[in-house]
């Protein structure tokens, strides 16, 4: 028998008892570590559901955009008081309401520039409604309300309302 293949099959006999093993070993521990992650972050996402529904509520309803805002024409400013209620309002429930607990990563990000928008002085209604409604549909995806794929989706806007005082 050749030298090489003696050692071929020395090589493989040695992979066989002792290589295959510890890499059998260490991917059903790298994979059962990961499951527990997962578990333990399941739990706490499961313990914390009720809490995160009643905070995402409360910021759908300091979103909810006044008739102030609402009345004006698309490329009308928004008024520095308007602008800054808002903000004061989100950041008092991002802060000190404990919201930004409770906000997924991309939802945040989504808040963070509907207050750079807030805080910008050219901001327009359109420029707001925007901003609010990403934000908006991002906590319904977040919430399980949309589909990803509903969320690329645009919704028909319904007429004005006819008993608006403009």
């Amino acid at each position: 028998m050749p030298v090489d293949a003696i050692l071929s099959s020395m090589l493989l006999e040695i992979a066989k008892q002792i290589v295959f093993p510890i890499v059998g070993f260490a991917g059903g521990f790298v994979v059962q570590w990961y499951l527990q992650e997962r578990k333990s972050r399941d739990e706490l996402v499961g313990a914390l559901a009720e809490k995160r529904a009643d905070a995402l509520r409360q910021l759908w309803e300091i979103t909810t955009l006044s008739d102030k805002i609402t009345v004006l024409a698309a490329n009308d400013p928004v008024p520095a008081s308007l602008r800054e209620q808002a903000n004061a309002d989100i950041v008092e429930w991002y802060t000190a309401e404990g919201g930004a607990l409770y906000l997924s990563w991309p939802a945040t990000d989504i808040l963070f520039r509907l207050l750079d928008t807030l805080r910008a002085e050219e901001t327009r209604r359109s420029d707001l409604e925007r901003a609010v409604s990403a934000l908006r549909t991002r906590l319904k995806l977040d919430c399980g309300m949309y589909t990803r794929w509903e969320a690329r989706r645009t919704l028909r806007r319904p007429r004005p309302s006819p008993w608006l005082k403009a």
